[in-house]
């Protein structure tokens, strides 16, 4: 079992969890709008407000340090200097409907989906650029991990976006409605979990893509192990994992996790090995070493299902997240 190191509980369903590069203190948004940050040792709350009054729809700590980004149902982005928790910039995202933010790996831009649109930001407020209306409302942005790319998902498929550059580089078609996007750790392939209950994986350089099909449910959890062999994906009550290495999936029997017994929510792994995190609708928790293994690590269940889960920098700890509010921080298990 998976000991827990801290508990407590926000007050609704928590839609963003997440560590702060100190990897002391956590940061949580619930959809009831409320932003929290804990010390992890003692569960304190450093401090604790109303982010937005309409409902959080994102949030994502800055890279570097001391500051949190948040989005929400009032179409802006609010700045959160922290432990202070001192608001210091409200951006307009450019729609009623502010769906995801997203830092730049080296935390110098700040992206934000609202609407058809996407909007960049420098650290300081100041607005980049902001792109042409997408042919539909933007799902999901997510930065390249090394360069200073940026790719949005629509339905229509995927642009890839140079904050240098007026319009997007790069299209990626695809008719359908992709959810979600990962960018491999690599940065060659983007992973997206579709409407359509498929998955595409796109060798960005080329253009073209594979699809894997046969999901009984639509996609939205995704997940890259760190040399970017694993593709994890949820769609179902299974965790399928493809081995990209290679020429890739295409043709490839993907491997088979089994142990939840509802849908799998989220998928995190380590950030220095192939040790996996899920979370299901079923509360269950599962920690996994596929490339060794199809058994469990540990595991643990939390009273509600699981909404979102995260690693600390340092891999020692697993945040998660539950959808009536319920926050655990558990001791990672020996790999």
């Amino acid at each position: 079992m998976l000991n827990a190191r801290c508990s407590l509980d926000v007050a609704d369903h928590v839609i963003a969890a997440g560590w702060l590069p100190d990897g002391l203190h956590v940061a949580i948004g619930d959809v009831s709008g409320g932003l929290t940050v804990v010390e992890r040792e003692r569960g304190v709350r450093a401090f604790e407000t109303r982010a937005h009054a309409h409902g959080l729809t994102s949030a994502a700590s800055d890279p570097r340090g001391g500051t949190i980004a948040t989005c929400g149902q009032d179409g802006k982005v609010r700045l959160w200097e922290v432990p202070q928790g001192r608001q210091a910039q409200e951006l307009d995202a450019g729609a009623p409907w502010a769906e995801r933010v997203a830092w730049s790996a080296d935390g110098t831009r700040l992206a934000c989906a609202a609407g058809r649109a996407v909007r960049i930001w420098d650290r300081d407020g100041h607005l980049v650029r902001e792109y042409p209306k997408h042919r539909a409302t933007v799902t999901d942005v997510q930065w390249h991990p090394h360069e200073m790319l940026l790719c949005s998902t629509s339905y229509g498929g995927v642009t890839v976006l140079d904050p240098e550059h007026e319009t997007p580089i790069k299209t990626l078609t695809w008719q359908g409605s992709s959810l979600s996007a990962r960018w491999s750790p690599s940065g060659k392939y983007i992973a997206t979990g579709e409407q359509d209950s498929t998955v595409h994986f796109w060798i960005v350089e080329r253009g073209k893509d594979l699809q894997m099909s046969g999901y009984p449910l639509k996609v939205r959890a995704l997940a890259w192990s760190h040399k970017s062999r694993w593709l994890a994906t949820g769609g179902g009550s299974e965790v399928t994992l493809w081995d990209c290495t290679g020429r890739g999936p295409a043709g490839t029997k993907p491997t088979v996790l089994r142990g939840h017994k509802e849908a799998v929510a989220t998928l995190e792994f380590r950030r220095f090995d192939d040790v996996l995190a899920s979370g299901g609708a079923d509360g269950r928790v599962i920690v996994w070493h596929p490339g060794r293994s199809k058994t469990q690590l540990a595991s643990a269940r939390l009273t509600q299902p699981v909404s979102t889960l995260a690693w600390s920098p340092d891999g020692r700890y697993l945040l998660t997240g539950g959808a009536r509010g319920e926050v655990r921080v558990f001791e990672a298990p020996e790999a």
